[in-house]
């Protein structure tokens, strides 16, 4: 992807070496360490173990994400066969796939004061387990798939400017390019893609930066079709988007007034980046550029669980630094040529804050994990997951108490012996397919959530959820307050006819599928 060249940028040796530290510091301590967000997380390594076990998202399960976002720690689960290592694991594999086109674009068009700090910047926002704008103490690989979806977005935002460095076939490369972060941000999830999608229809307004978009659409579609082919679920993901889109679609405007005033210290810093660029270079596609990161931002941190951080204008201020660099004005003052000239120290700066707290969620998770910190899941393939307390003891006794639940959960089906069994919790995730190692239930939704993807007026049909099923378990102390009360409401008659009581614990009501009774067979006469 970096295009035919001997020599080798800054970028590419700093690209190269925070991969290989951070897949050292995720890997080696062979473990998966959470103290927020345990359940969030279990649904990726439920989903993953699924795949690995044939099944196809959208296909043989219901999500609204997209279906890299179980392909990825999918893949860490083949690659080791351990769910402790299969976010890890999966995580690296993705960074080792976006490296070469990082490389690519940086290196044609940003200067290494630039180019080096952004793209450590992004790795690190990539691989970290932390939602962004928290703190590390709040470790957790939950919600990766927006760290992914911020990554892939500002790769292809700094393609707006034109190359300083081309290489041969430059167009081709960055054809090639900005088609594969498109499809991996489609594939991650939705609303990324829409932004990349529009950036690139942006870009056919350049006349210089026409061609190369041009083809990354064309790319975009033949794949999509390859794609299709291949996976089959195109039709279902839209419509379990669409789904998801009646229960939750509707943002109060209060939201997005308190949103706006958490981040405009943000939009402060990256007006100041977009006056002095607009300064030097006066252009029109600059300003819809800026305007676009912007906008595409606020709508994107407004539909995810997040407070700060907007990315796609701190990669916007990074392409302003370098603008500004490329027109520094020879009339201007020393005060204006030292302001200007320091732009991309600046930019090192507004980075630095989200950009440490990535690499301190790394290092406080590789800590935990080598020291064997908190409690592991005592639950066949749950050994190398880890529930842990970083100065948030509240947090820990939740989660911890959640945990102890899933081991029960799990010592509760081992005793009643049905290793065949296809098992549905009704919770927020259904985990014990993945935990205990068992067969996958066939059809029903990869999670829960009262009012964001179900509620009593949308749901799946009592049919779909449940017919692939062998024993449903009902927790007593549920993950997620109103789901599985919901999915009583929502269910209680299905339930009823073909499922019995078997056992009852402090913890679970376990049913099991009512045996088929044999039909009469009429006599002769």
């Amino acid at each position: 992807m970096s295009g035919p060249s001997n020599r080798i940028s800054p970028v590419t040796w700093a690209v190269w070496l925070t991969i290989i530290i951070c897949a050292a510091l995720l890997i080696v301590p062979g473990a998966t360490v959470s103290s927020m967000y345990v359940n969030d997380l279990l649904i990726f390594l439920d989903g993953g173990y699924r795949v690995v076990q044939g099944q196809v998202p959208n296909r043989d399960f219901h999500t609204a994400l997209g279906p890299l976002n179980f392909y990825i720690p999918g893949i860490g689960y083949w690659l080791t066969g351990r769910l402790g290592l299969s976010m890890p694991v999966g995580l690296v594999v993705l960074a080792l796939v976006i490296a070469p086109v990082m490389i690519h674009v940086f290196r044609s068009r940003l200067r290494p004061l630039v180019a080096v700090p952004l793209a450590v910047f992004l790795l690190l926002l990539l691989v970290t387990p932390m939602n962004t704008g928290e703190t590390p103490i709040k470790v957790s690989f939950a919600m990766f798939y927006n760290r992914i979806g911020w990554v892939l977005l500002g790769i292809l935002l700094v393609m707006h400017l034109r190359p300083t460095n081309p290489v041969a076939g430059q167009r081709w490369w960055d054809a090639t390019a900005a088609a594969m972060l498109t499809l991996l941000a489609v594939y991650i999830k939705m609303t990324y893609g829409v932004v990349a999608a529009a950036f690139l229809v942006l870009m056919l307004l350049q006349s210089g930066q026409r061609v190369w978009a041009f083809g990354a659409i064309l790319l975009c579609g033949a794949a999509a079709v390859l794609i299709e082919v291949l996976w089959g679920g195109s039709q279902m993901h839209i419509a379990d988007l669409m789904e998801a889109t009646k229960v939750s679609g509707v943002t109060e405007w209060q939201i997005y007034a308190r949103s706006f005033i958490r981040t405009s210290g943000e939009y402060a810093i990256f007006l100041v980046f977009v006056g002095l660029a607009i300064w030097v270079r006066p252009r029109v596609s600059d300003f819809l550029f800026y305007g676009f990161c912007a906008c595409a931002g606020f709508a994107l941190i407004n539909q995810n669980f997040q407070i700060t951080g907007i990315v796609t204008m701190f990669v916007g201020a990074a392409v302003a630094a370098e603008i500004i660099q490329r027109r520094l004005p020879p009339t201007a003052s020393p005060g204006m040529t030292t302001l200007l000239r320091g732009a991309p120290f600046a930019v090192i700066v507004l980075l630095l804050p989200i950009g440490l707290s990535s690499a301190a969620a790394i290092g406080v998770h590789a800590t935990v994990a080598a020291t064997k910190g908190g409690m592991h899941l005592d639950t066949p393939n749950g050994k190398d997951l880890r529930i842990v307390n970083i100065l948030d003891p509240g947090q820990f006794r939740f989660y911890r108490q959640y945990g102890e639940t899933l081991e029960t959960g799990a010592a509760l089906l081992a005793a009643i012996d049905a290793p065949s069994s296809r098992v549905l919790v009704m919770d927020f995730v259904s985990p014990f397919s993945s935990l205990v190692g068992l067969q996958p239930p066939e059809g029903g939704p990869a999670w829960m959530h009262d009012n964001r993807n179900f509620d009593l007026d949308f749901h799946l049909p009592a049919e779909e959820m449940l017919d692939g099923v062998d024993i449903v378990m009902v927790p007593k102390k549920p993950a997620a307050e109103g789901t599985t009360e919901k999915m009583l409401v929502i269910y209680a008659p299905y339930l009823k006819e073909h499922f019995e009581l078997a056992r009852a614990t402090k913890h679970w009501s376990l049913y099991k599928r009512r045996e088929a009774q044999p039909e009469e067979v009429p006599q002769s006469s």
